[in-house]
C-alpha cells in the first residue's frame, strides 16, 4: 500500500511519530516535508499533518485528487488544534474537512499512531470510553467552595474538577498520552462531542454555582451585567479562552478575533496564556525541539523567582535533554526501532510526548518506584509580575501571571 505523509505547518511531532509506521512492512511510505513542491503521483492513502491555512487549499485539492483516501492525523489537521488559539488574534487556522471533503480524522495531541494504522487500513476504529470512566479519581459533582488554577496534588483520589481545578475529561475520550496520569488535568484533546469546549464551560460554570461572581444591576434592576471588580471566579479562570478551547477553537463557532497579532503564530499562542500552562503548551507545540523550550522556559522563570530545584530534578532534566539530541538522530534516519527506543525512555520521565510530568520547581509524578518523590516533586509556585529572559527565550507576564508579550527565536 502506498502511504504518504505530508507536513504542512508548526509542529512536527505527529509527523515525526508516523516513523513507526516505517518498519512494517505492508506499507511503502514517503515523507514529504514540503507538500506545496510535492511532484504529483497517485497514491493509496495521503496522511496530513500539521495546522493549515487558507493558503493551503490548492496544495490540499491537488493532493486529494491524487489520492483514494485522505486522513487527518492529529489535532492540528482534524480540529485545528493548539495553534487555533491564534485565531483569537486574526489567523484562520482551520480544519483539513473546511478545504477538502471526505476525508477521515484521528484526533489527539499528539495523535496516536495506533489509530492511524487502523484508519490506513480501513479497518473499524475501536471504541473508546469517556476519559472519566478511565480515571482512577472519583467524583461527587459536588459544588465548588472555590475554584483554584495551581493545586498542591497530595490528594490522589479526588476528581480534579471537584477540587476545584478544571479538568475537561467530562467532554473527552480516553488516550494513550493520559496527562492525568502525571497530575496534570485533561485540556480534550479527543473530545467526545462536538462543540466540547462550550459543554464543559457551562459543566464547570454549574458547579460553580455557589462561588461569587460579581454583577452589577443594569438600568432594568436586574443583575445580568458581570461587574468591572474582580470575584473568585474571574481571579481563578483567567484565560478561559486556552483552558476550555485549547485544542477546538477553530470548530467551536466561536467568532474569529481581532486583537492585533505579533506577526509570529508561535508567540500569539503563547500571549493571553496563563505562567502555569506554559510548560503544558511548550510541550505540546515545539516539535522535536519540546524538551529543550520547555525547560528554557521553566528555568528561566526558577531562576529570577529563587525557586529551589534539587539535585535530582537537575539530573532527570539533563537525561531529557540528552534524549532530545538522541531523538534528532533518530529522526533523521527515519529509524523506526530507534524513535521507539527514545520516545519510551522520554516518556518515562515526561510521563509522555507532551511532558504533562515537567514542571517548575521539579516533576509532578514520581519517576521511578525506587525514588524518594520528595526529592523532586513540584510544588505551587508564586506568581511574580515581570519580563523574563534566557537566551532564545523572552516572555513578560502581568500582576496575575498572564503572559502579556513573549518571543521564542526558533531554530
Amino acid at each position: 500500500m502506498d502511504v504518504r505523509i505530508f507536513q504542512f505547518n508548526g509542529c512536527n511531532k505527529c509527523f515525526n511519530e508516523t516513523i513507526l509506521l516505517n518498519g512494517e512492512s505492508k506499507y511503502k511510505i514517503e515523507f514529504i516535508e514540503d507538500p506545496k513542491n510535492w511532484k504529483e503521483m497517485k497514491t493509496d492513502v495521503s496522511v496530513i499533518t500539521g495546522y493549515l491555512l487558507p493558503e493551503d487549499k490548492d496544495t490540499l485539492e491537488k493532493i486529494k485528487s491524487n489520492s483514494k483516501r485522505v486522513v487527518g492525523y492529529g489535532n492540528c489537521t482534524t480540529m485545528g488544534g493548539i495553534f487555533a488559539l491564534a485565531n483569537q488574534r486574526g489567523y484562520e487556522v482551520s480544519p483539513l474537512s473546511s478545504f477538502i471533503e471526505e476525508t477521515e480524522k484521528v484526533n489527539g495531541c499528539l495523535g496516536e499512531i495506533e489509530e492511524l494504522s487502523v484508519a490506513i487500513n480501513s479497518e473499524a476504529a475501536p471504541k473508546l470510553q469517556n476519559l472519566c470512566a478511565v480515571c482512577a479519581r472519583e467524583t461527587t459533582c459536588d459544588y465548588l467552595e472555590s475554584v483554584h488554577r495551581q493545586i498542591e496534588l497530595e490528594d490522589e483520589t479526588t476528581c480534579f474538577n471537584d477540587l476545584g481545578y478544571l479538568c475537561n475529561g467530562f467532554v473527552a475520550k480516553e488516550c494513550k498520552e493520559r496527562c492525568i496520569d502525571y497530575n496534570a488535568p485533561c485540556r480534550g484533546c479527543k473530545p467526545i462531542i462536538d462543540r466540547s469546549g462550550i459543554r464543559m464551560l457551562g459543566m464547570f460554570g454549574t458547579l460553580m454555582g455557589n462561588i461569587e461572581v460579581a454583577t452589577e444591576h443594569s438600568e432594568l434592576g436586574a443583575t445580568d451585567k458581570l461587574a468591572d471588580r474582580d470575584d473568585d471566579i474571574t481571579d481563578s479562570l483567567p484565560d478561559v479562552l486556552g483552558n476550555f478551547f485549547r485544542f477546538t477553537l477553530s470548530t467551536s463557532g466561536l467568532p474569529r478575533g481581532r486583537i492585533p497579532s505579533s506577526g509570529n503564530i508561535l508567540n500569539d499562542v503563547f500571549t493571553g496564556r496563563l505562567i502555569e500552562e506554559l510548560p503544558l503548551i511548550s510541550g505540546l507545540l515545539g516539535g522535536n525541539r519540546s524538551i529543550s523550550l520547555t525547560l528554557k522556559i521553566i528555568e528561566t522563570y526558577e531562576t529570577a523567582n529563587s525557586i529551589e530545584v534539587s539535585e535530582q530534578t537537575k539530573k532527570y532534566r539533563k537525561e531529557l535533554l540528552d534524549l532530545e539530541s538522541q531523538l534528532q538522530e533518530a529522526i533523521k534516519s527515519k529509524d523506526p526501532k530507534q524513535y521507539k527506543k527514545i520516545t519510551d525512555e522520554i516518556r518515562k520521565i515526561g510521563g509522555n510526548m507532551n511532558l504533562s510530568n515537567v514542571y517548575f520547581g521539579g516533576f509532578k509524578a514520581q519517576i521511578d518506584d525506587k525514588d524518594n518523590f520528595e526529592d523532586y516533586k513540584a510544588h505551587v509556585f508564586d506568581v511574580v509580575e515581570g519580563t523574563y529572559k534566557n537566551g532564545s527565550v523572552e516572555f513578560t507576564i502581568d500582576p496575575i501571571g498572564i503572559v502579556k508579550e513573549i518571543k521564542i527565536k526558533e531554530g
